[in-house]
Formats: C-alpha cells, structure tokens, sequence
C-alpha cells in the first residue's frame, strides 16, 4: 500500500512539475536557512558545556555603589574562600587585563614573534576547575612550577610547527616561560585563550603581592568550582559576608559599598550584556539569537503558505481524480494519505536540496555573522535528526489542510462538474498570501530603519579626529625604552601632522575622583587615558577653557612593578564637560580647581589645566562619559598615533615599517587606522543590518514564488476568458491591471498591518541606542512602494505573456 502511495505521488508531483519545483524551492530555502541558524544556535548554546562539572563552576561577579556591575574582583579575594566557605571545592583567579602581549620561541635559532590577543594569567589552581582536554602535558601538574605556560594547539602549530614544544622556553610579555602543556580547540569556551601562564612567576607574583586593597583595582576573574548539591544561594550569602570581614576596612576608608554575587559558567556566554569585561568582545547577544531564530521560522512558514496556497488553488483541478478514487472504493482517510504522502515527498526532496544550499551559502552566512562555523563540529551532530523532523512537521503541516479539504469533496457533485473554487477557499488564499506580504514588508521596514541608524552612528562626527589617524601597538616590554625615541622620529617625518603616544588609542582605564571641598563618599568615576601633551592636538580635541598639561619628565627606566600613580603619571588633569559638570564645576571655570584621588591609604591631588569639549570615546551605543586626559611616562605607552598629512599614508607606513624594524626587532610590526578601531563597536549593527537585508530578500523571492505559481495556474484557468477579452478590444495592458488589482488590494492591507507592526518593534529596538535616528515618513513609502512595485513585476511578468497570444488560439483550445 505505501509502494503505490508513493508511486502515485510522485507520478502527481512529476505531472505539476512548476508546482512541485515552486513548492520545493520555497521549502528548501526555509529550510536551508533554519539549517544555517541552527548552527548559530548550537555554536552559541554550547559554550564552556564542554568542561566536566560545568554545572558546578561560577564566576564571582561585583556590584558597586553607583549600580555598576563588573564580572571582576580584586586580587587578593580568593585568598581565603576555600577555608572559610565549605561549598567551595576549589578557587582560582584570572588576570586578562595585558592579554595582548607578544609570543616569541627562545631557543638558539631566530624565530618569528607572534602577537596574540587571549593571553591569560592565572593561578595554578586553574586546571582543577576548567578541564581543558590536553592533547601534551598533564594538566594536573601543568602550571604547579613557577613560570610555566600551557599553549593552545593552534598557537602550539604556529610557533613550534610539528616540533615537540613540552620543555621548551617561550617568552611571553615580559617574561620567559617553559612550556608544559598544549591543550585542545575542541570545543567552545567564554576564553577562547592562546595561552595560560603561571601567576606564580617573576615580575608576575611580585605584583600580586603588592596589591593588598580589596576595594581598588577590581579587574581580576574569579572563579570557584561548588562541591555537588551545594546551595547557590547560600553560597551567595557567605561570599557577602566574606567580602564584609576582610575587606570591611578597605570599604570603609575608601567609601565603598560593594556586594558580590555568582554568575553561572553556562549563562557567562550569552547572559553577561550588563558587566563590563575584558572579554566582552567574546560574548553572545541573546536577542541576536532571538532574531535570527525568529526570521529563520518566518521564512520557513512563507514556504509552508506558498505550499498551502498552491495545493487549494489547484483543488478544482484534482476534484475528478479524488471522485473517481471515491467512487472506485478508496475511503476518506486512503485519499488523505495520498496526498500527505505528496507533501512528505516534497518535503524530503526540499530537505536534500536545503542540505546542499546550506553548504553553498554557509560561507556567506560566516561572513554575515562574523562567525566561523561548520556543519562537522562536533555540536552539531543532531543537525540532519532535526532537520529531517522539522521537514516532516513542516510538511504535514503545510499538507494536512489541503487534505482535509480535497478528501471532503462529495464524489456524485465532482463527476458532474460541479465543484468550483469556494469562496472561502479563495479567502483563505487571499489570507495566506496577505500573511506573505506581512512578513516581507517587515523585513524590508526593518532592513532600511538598521541600515539607517548604522549609518548614522559610522558616519556621525565623535567629537576627535578620526580620519588619517594611524595607530600602532607597542610591545610593553620594558627592556625596550624606546617609545620616545621613536615617537620623536615620527613626529620628524613630514608625513606626519601630529604624532602622540599613550597607554590606548581613547581609553585605557578608570579612576575614582572627589573634589577637595567634599569627602571620599563623594567620589565619582572618570574614564581615563594617559598620553603624551601632544595628545590634545593629534586628536584634534577642543579646549573650551584653561590649557593643555605641562610636558612632564619621568624617572627613567620605570619600575613596572610598582603601581603606576606612584611615580608614572603626572598630577596634572584635563577633563571632558561631562567630567567637570559631575563635580559640580562649570566647565569654563574649572581650571585651576583640585580633584583628589583616594588610592591604598594615600591622598593623591591633581590639578584641573584644562576642559575639552565633549567627545565619544565609546562608540554612540553609549553616552557621552566624563574622561580625563593624564601625562604618563612614556615607557608606559602601548599605543602610537600618528596623524598622516595629505595621501602619504604608503609612504608613512613604510616609514614607520623601517624605524620598527630597528627599534624593536622581536616585536610584529601591527597598525591599523583609527577610524577601524573606533568603528570595531559597530561590527554586530552591520552584521545585524547585513543578515536583515540578505533575509529579507529570500523572503521576497520566496513570496514571489509563491504569487508567481498562483497567478500562473490562475492565467491557465482563464485563458479563454483573456481571449475573449481581447477579441471584445481589452488591450494588454488593461489585461494586466486587471489581475493585479485583487492582489494591489492585499500588498495594501498588509502594508496596513505590517507597517505599525514594524515601527512598534524598530521603536523599541532604537530605544536601545543613546544616539538614534528618527523613523521618517519616507521609510514607509519605500516599504510600501517596494511591496507594490514587486508584486506588479512578479504578476506582470507572467500576465504580459498571456495577453499578447493571438485570441483565436485561445478560444480554438477551448
């Protein structure tokens, strides 16, 4: 019985072939990009899963006076937890705040340097909470030895090649390491780490040490693996009044109020938009999920209507077959399983062409996403099981509703002709592809308010110079104390306008400040960067009062295991408006006022010079901070920025390729241009925009599809009609507009219902951003005008050819 089901279907889909192709093209498509977002979903759910135990391991996370959260704490907290808290089995810190840092093998033969931006720090306790598979070495002992490292496989490869690396002397940063491990890329983790060092290494636990205050410096993880069944909150509860007893008096001469939580390992990926990190730029959006899902089942349902639509528009033709298989025996329920049986084979023919479409655009789909994914990790290994149950479902459901309705027919009034297309029947249709409409004009009304607001924020002026501005990185090596040197050759090139050193490219850290007429409860927080004094100039910064800080001179070489406000920046200050205003000081006026800053038991005092008009050294997702400008010791410096003059910038960089090369022969020569860097925080808006828009046009195509089947069965049933038409003088064009008009009318009811749709929702969606356009009147034109013009095109370019056949052969047909 199933044999000749199946017989009988495919014979049918072979007879309809336009139908059936429509059909499973508008499937396949639906179902190739499920398939690609499934992958996105997978790749972005299975981050830190891979880790044994992860269910029982927790981030200590932070929340301070003002609300703000970090996922950090200071040095010296995990020091007791293990004693004093029982539930904790295990505990270990991680220092990701110098995690660009230069790798080079050192060994008698010349080797290449590598810059590598995951570099972490951390105490030897680290592998018994993260299970890291490691492909050489034992990860029990890996880092239990002073200045050991563990390398990833991939930068392994890249620096020893096929070479044994366990032994071997590797430095990194500052210091020389022995390599002990190398561990797998097998899976997907919140780090993404080149490599692990020791903490408990030269230069590295000296610094540790010193940092003794559990108030100030609050940039180091912390993490704490729970003995099983433990209660969070419990834990939750003596981590507080842990914090209470150790850094009680650090809290009360600083003036802080700080309570600490636990963030699970399994959310850090998607669930960490609230805390500022150092590896912020490694996390998931959940609402980027949440779309992409969303539009992925959006295009899949206009496949499934496409099909629905299709199938009962062609009712009246299959009315005879289902009434002489009545009249031969078959039951209701046989003709329902023929035509179940159809739909399931569309679906398993559109399921073989989705797979082979998903591995054609999966390239695309990374470059729209940023992301490097495949179809063969090892997450994905259920992939083909849910897509061939989705295409099931889908199938079903896109053909239980046409089979229900043809299985109904009565087979006395088919055999006598008298079955037409039910009103309702043509309703419904008219409904679906109403629905079709709907969901494209979304996209194309969300596609033009993304592309628009992304335009706005690249294309808005920061408040600084952004344009020929090239910035390198300099190695923080301080055997190196070059900077000055070659920040002087720079700045004596004529190529270059302006050349300024500093410890970022726009910001580099934070300070807690107070003005002298109040006390340290009154602190407020103030954006830094450290620079040179040419800073203000190269940046092309307005000064709207006072003056630039002084040149200052600093003790040279620096000792950079001592904090860097003791002896390596001045005491000298210029403020953004924002930054003055929050001290209650007029921007025009405060030059000349103090600010004190409460640091390790010691008052430091620095002089407002300066206010510079307010800038954005965040991208416009934020708004406007108070920063300040501080003079810093060269030898501090990690950052070079050079303002190029005119279009030497060829030139200027092979310039600065050759002075590179002669001062720091083991660093990488990296630059980029300062416009990339400030823009790097708009990359996910132009994913976003780019994967809208892509969506939006396989939604158009698919609805396309789908009124292009229509309207050609539809031509098919009133060929004598258009011919009559014609012999009475309807000209082509008359023709035409006359089949468009039923769906002009849908284009505009949809455009009714979607459009107050899309504006609630990109409303909502602009609420998100400090800086946002306006939603103006001319994107609904387009939206609108796009939905009517496309659906014209889609009918005339069918109906055009119908009303140009000579009559006579029309009605001779007939």
């Amino acid at each position: 019985m199933f044999k000749s089901y199946l017989k009988l279907a495919l014979r049918n889909l072979w007879k309809r072939k336009t139908t059936t192709a429509i059909n499973v093209w508008g499937l396949s498509i639906g179902l190739a990009c499920c398939s690609l977002v499934f992958l996105f979903f997978q790749h972005d759910l299975s981050f830190d899963k891979g880790f044994d135990n992860s269910a029982d391991i927790y981030r200590v996370t932070s929340t301070f006076n003002d609300g703000g959260k970090a996922p950090t704490v200071s040095m010296p907290y995990i020091t007791y937890l293990k004693s004093e808290i029982p539930e904790i089995e295990e505990a270990s810190r991680l220092d990701a705040s110098k995690c660009t840092c230069i790798v080079q093998v050192k060994d008698s033969s010349a080797s290449t340097p590598f810059t590598v931006d995951n570099g972490y720090w951390v105490d030897p306790s680290f592998f018994d909470i993260f299970s890291f598979h490691f492909s050489q070495g034992n990860r029990k002992t890996a880092l239990q030895a002073p200045n050991t490292i563990v390398l990833s496989a991939s930068l392994a490869q890249k620096l020893f090649g096929d070479k044994y690396p366990i032994g071997k002397p590797l430095k990194a940063g500052d210091n020389i390491y022995t390599v002990t491990g190398v561990f797998k890329n097998d899976f997907t983790n919140h780090f993404g780490a080149d490599f692990f060092a020791s903490n408990n290494s030269n230069g590295v636990r000296e610094g540790i040490a010193a940092k003794i205050n559990w108030v100030t410096d609050p940039n180091y993880y912390a993490y704490i693996k729970l003995k099983p069944s433990s209660n969070k909150q419990h834990v939750i509860n003596e981590l507080n009044a842990y914090t209470q007893r150790h850094a009680g008096p650090d809290l009360k001469l600083t003036a802080t109020k700080l309570t600490n939580s636990l963030q699970a390992l399994l959310d850090i990926h998607l669930h960490s938009s609230e805390y500022q990190s150092y590896m912020e730029v490694k996390q998931g959006n959940l609402s980027y999920l949440y779309l992409l899902g969303s539009i992925a089942l959006a295009i899949l349902l206009l496949g499934c209507i496409n099909y629905m639509n299709l199938s009962t528009a062609q009712a009246v033709d299959r009315a005879r077959e289902v009434g002489v298989r009545r009249v031969m025996g078959a039951g209701k329920s046989a003709i329902r399983y023929q035509f179940l049986m159809e739909t399931i084979a569309i679906s398993v023919l559109a399921l073989i062409v989705a797979i082979v479409l998903g591995f054609a655009f999966l390239p695309a789909f990374n470059k729209l996403t940023g992301q490097t994914l495949s179809f063969f990790a090892p997450e994905n290994r259920s992939l083909i099981l849910w897509l061939l149950l989705i295409s099931l479902f889908t199938g079903l459901l896109a053909g239980l509703y046409p089979a229900l309705y043809l299985s109904a027919f009565k087979p006395v009034r088919v055999l006598k002709g008298k079955v037409t297309d039910s009103a309702s029947l043509f309703n419904l249709r008219k409904v679906l592809v109403s629905v079709q409409f709907i969901i494209s004009t979304f996209l194309v009304f969300a596609t033009i308010v993304i592309w628009n607001q992304l335009h706005f924020m690249i294309n808005s002026n920061p408040g600084f110079d952004q344009d020929q501005q090239l910035v390198m990185y300099l190695s923080s090596d301080p055997v190196h104390n070059n900077n000055a040197y070659f920040i002087n050759q720079l700045a004596a090139n004529p190529n270059f306008q302006s050349v300024t050193g500093a410890t970022a490219s726009l910001i580099s850290g934070d300070m807690m400040f107070y003005p002298t007429d109040k006390t340290v409860t009154d602190k407020k927080d103030v954006f830094l960067d450290f620079a040179d004094e040419n800073y203000l100039k190269t940046l092309d910064l307005k000064l709207i009062s006072g003056t630039n800080f002084s040149t200052s001179t600093f003790t040279k070489p620096s000792d950079f295991a001592k904090d860097m406000e003791v002896a390596d920046i001045g005491r000298e200050i210029v403020l953004n408006e924002q930054a003055v205003k929050q001290y209650g000081l007029n921007p025009y006026t405060a030059p000349g006022h103090y600010i004190l800053h409460f640091r390790d038991g010691k008052v430091y005092t620095y002089k407002i010079v300066g206010v510079v008009k307010d800038y954005h050294f965040f991208s416009l997702h934020s708004t406007i901070g108070p920063i300040g400008i501080i003079a810093s010791n060269p030898d501090r410096f990690t950052t070079v920025i050079a303002k190029i003059k005119g279009k030497n910038a060829e030139a200027s960089i092979k310039f600065i390729a050759q002075k590179w090369k002669e001062l720091y022969p083991d660093a990488p020569f990296r630059y980029e241009f300062l416009n990339n860097v400030f823009n790097y925080d708009y990359d996910q808006d132009a994913h976003q925009q780019q994967m809208m828009g892509a969506f939006a046009f396989i939604a158009i195509l698919i609805s396309c599809l789908g009124v292009l089947g229509l309207i050609t069965y539809t031509l098919s049933q009133k060929a004598m009609e258009i011919g009559i038409r014609k012999v009475i003088g309807a000209s082509v064009t008359n023709i035409v507009m006359l089949f468009y008009k039923q769906y002009f009318k849908l284009v505009l009811i949809a455009n009714v219902i979607a459009l107050p749709l899309a504006w609630y929702y990109m409303s909502k969606w602009l609420n998100g951003f400090a800086y946002r356009i306006g939603i103006s009147w001319w994107m609904f034109a387009v939206s609108l005008s796009a939905g009517v013009i496309i659906a014209f095109c889609t009918i005339a370019f069918k109906t055009i050819k119908a009303a140009s056949v000579n009559p006579v052969k029309s009605l001779k047909a007939e």
